[in-house]
Order: structure tokens, then sequence, then C-alpha cells
């Protein structure tokens, strides 16, 4: 039993060049602990803190359920007849909770995608997949946790819960499927398309490691997580930003309701001056080198992504400035490293920022615009506003500055002079 909190270094690096050299380097891992399940580790065996082999074992079967064909799906006719019918219900009275919404409207796809088979409609059921949700993401972060046993045992105790009620049902709704298009009885598009079925097509194969059953579930659990918790984070970080723009740019709401590119910009420079992870921990797992400084065997690295995404060299003169206008080099992602890079890199990163901003005006037939540019566009178009003097709630049971607990926010007249754009 294994959990390695006593280093041999603590090494922090903090520039762009830096990070993203440590983020591709092979000898860098996200394993802290390497405890079993049962032993404390409420982490085992995930895609996300694995290493080597069984990481790309798993990523090359995991990454078929975010092609671009699939995203579009999602973007273009799942998710906008979902999201109006949820948003006519929710966004009622004069003040909201922006944060309940975002988490709400996200679970939907994040759901659909991990393979759970929910009522996409039904409040109390999508309440039930946020609090799932919520815990969740106490357990990616432990890290940062402020009470790290507290998070372990709600942890197990949610697990247990998402188990009986969701993964079960699915997973043997699923498995009939497969076993019926196994003998020829139906086709392919007779089965659902998510990452369940994906690992239960897989699951014999000893390269994945996905032999104990509670590894599929904790790996279901992880890609609701990182689909829900991430996308409401930056939906309200991306209106606080914008309602702080507000006295220098009294227009910009009107922009983002009448332009869905400029949205997609916001969401990025949301990104890149608020990543949901700040700073990015790392152990090496062998002697290594980074930026030309040698970094011994168990050390910790700790990579600085706010700062690194303030370069002023990529990214202008006023780098932690929010400005979704400014110039980029084609070259650096206008998000920065906030989705990481390298074997990590975040899977969902089309789902949540699409494709990259196109050069100049000129928008492509199939550009990708990802899931949580639309959110903002069509909430801001619902005549969102700021409460003066009303303080928000950050998640104080964290370190990471960049999340929220509530965010309240006014719902005013509808933007109509960017009615026909939508």
């Amino acid at each position: 039993m294994t959990l390695l909190d006593t280093f041999t270094s603590t090494v922090e690096l903090s520039t762009y060049t830096e990070v993203r050299e440590a983020l591709f380097n092979p000898n860098l891992s996200r394993t802290f602990d390497t405890r079993s399940y049962e032993d404390g580790n409420i982490r085992d065996g995930i895609v996300s803190i694995q290493h080597g082999a069984v990481h790309r074992a798993r990523r090359r079967v995991e990454n078929t359920q975010f092609r671009p064909d699939k995203m579009r799906l999602y973007e273009r006719t799942l998710f906008p007849a979902v999201m109006a019918e949820l948003l006519d219900v929710l966004m009622v009275g004069d003040e909201v909770d922006l944060y309940r919404i975002g988490e709400v409207l996200a679970s939907v796809l994040a759901s659909r995608r991990a393979g759970l088979d929910i009522r996409e409609r039904d409040l109390d059921e999508l309440a039930v997949i946020v609090e799932f949700v919520d815990i969740f993401s106490q357990g990616a972060a432990i890290l940062d946790a402020k009470d790290p046993e507290a998070v372990r045992a709600r942890v197990y105790a949610a697990y247990e819960r998402f188990e009986r009620d969701y993964v079960r049902p699915a997973w043997v709704r699923r498995q009939e499927l497969l076993d019926e298009h196994g003998r020829g009885a139906i086709g392919d598009d007779d089965l659902t398309h998510d990452i369940l079925t994906a690992l239960l097509q897989h699951r014999a194969d000893g390269s994945l490691e996905l032999g104990d059953e509670q590894r599929v579930v904790r790996e279901v659990a992880t890609y609701l997580q990182g689909g829900t918790h991430t996308s409401g984070q930056v939906l309200v970080n991306a209106v606080d930003l914008l309602f702080a723009a507000l006295p220098e740019q009294p227009g910009i709401l009107d922009r983002v309701a009448a332009d869905l590119l400029f949205a997609q910009r916001v969401v990025h420079e949301t990104l890149r001056l608020r990543p949901t992870t700040p700073k990015i921990r790392r152990r090496t797992v062998a002697d290594t080198m980074i930026g030309g400084q040698p970094i011994p065997k168990d050390s910790l690295v700790v990579l600085d992504v706010v700062r690194a995404n303030e370069d002023p060299v990529l990214f202008g003169a006023a780098p932690t400035t929010f400005n979704p206008d400014r110039t980029v080099d084609r070259d650096v992602p206008r998000w920065g490293l906030s989705f990481g890079a390298g074997a990590h890199v975040c899977p969902g990163r089309s789902v949540g920022a699409g494709f990259p901003v196109p050069e100049g005006t000129f928008v492509e037939e199939d550009h990708l615009y990802g899931l949580v540019a639309p959110m903002i566009r069509e909430i801001v178009w619902r005549g969102v506003e700021p409460i003066p003097n009303r303080p928000q709630e950050r998640d104080t049971r964290t370190e990471r500055f960049t999340r929220w607990a509530h965010y309240w926010v006014r719902v005013g007249t509808p933007r109509t002079a960017a009615a026909t754009s939508r």
C-alpha cells in the first residue's frame, strides 16, 4: 500500500514553454496513490491517472466517442432542443443560480456520452446526477481538498449508489444489445454509442486492465464528472468575466447573444484565464530533465497553468486582461494549456471548446463551436444581468480558485435585437 506524499524534491514550473514540455514528458505521471480501491485509492484504475501502455490502450478505445461526427450530432441535433426546453423551466423568477443551471444542462449529454439511461427532461433525476457529479468532482480534485478523508468517504458511498442505481441497469441493457449484435440479430446502428458500451466491447482486452468491474464503474463516473463539472464551471467563469467587462465594453453581452463565434472566443479566453485545474501536479517516475533542469525520480512537479497562460510573448502585452478579440498566433491554442497537452490532453476538449477559432471571419460549415458556447449565447440572449452588491459563493472545499458553489444572476429582458441570429 503506497500513497506518495514525501518527495525527493519539489519543482514548480510556470513558463509556457516549460509547462508544455513537462506535459509531453513521459517520465511525469499523474499517479500519486498506488493503493488499490479497497485500500483507500478512490481513483484506482481510472484513465486519467493511468500511465504508459494502459493509458494508451484505454484512450484508443474511449477516444472513439469524441470523433467530430459524434460531436456534431450532439452540438447540432441532440443538445439544442433539450437546452431550450430545460432553460424554459430553469430560468424563471427574478434570480437564478447560474452554476446549477450550467451543471444541469451539461449533465444531460454527459450522461448520454458516459452511457447512462436517464430521463433527460426530469429535473429531479438531473438533480441526482448533478449531486453525483459534485461528489466525484471533489474526488477528482482530492490533491487540493481541505479534508481529503471526508472526501474519500463521500466518494465511496456515492460510487455504491451510482453503480446500483445507474451503471448496473445501463450495463445489463448494453450487454444484451452487444450479445444480439454478436449473434447478427441487430446492426451497428442499434447499439448505443457511449463510453460504457465501448468499455464492454473491449473488456476482454487485457491491455485495458478492465477485469475489475469497479474500474468500469469508476471510468463511467469519470466521464460523467468531467463532461458536466467542467462545462458548468466554465459557463459561470465566462459570465463572471463578461459582467466584469461591462463598464469598459457595455455592448459585450449583445455581441455574445448575436454571434456564436464570438461566444466561442469568450469560452477560449475564459479557459485561458481561469483553467479548471490552475495547478497541475505530476510525479517523476524516473530521473528526467525539463527546461535544462535535472529533476530526480519521485519528485513533485507543480505546473502553474495560470502563469503559463499569461505569457506576454504568446498572448500579448496585456495577458491578464479578458479580451476575447485578442490576436494569437495560429499555432498557439487560444485556451493556452488549460486542456493540458501530450498523452493526457483532455479527451473532451472539443466538447467544451469546439475546434480552434478560424482565421478571419469565414467559418466553414463543419466548424464545431463546442457545447459551452451555445449555452452561454442562449443564456445571455435570455437577458441575464449581474445583481449589484450580491456576493457570489466560491467552492471553499478546494484550493482551486476557479470553482464556484453558487452564482446568482438576475433574469431580465431577452435581448430581442439578437433574436434573429439564434
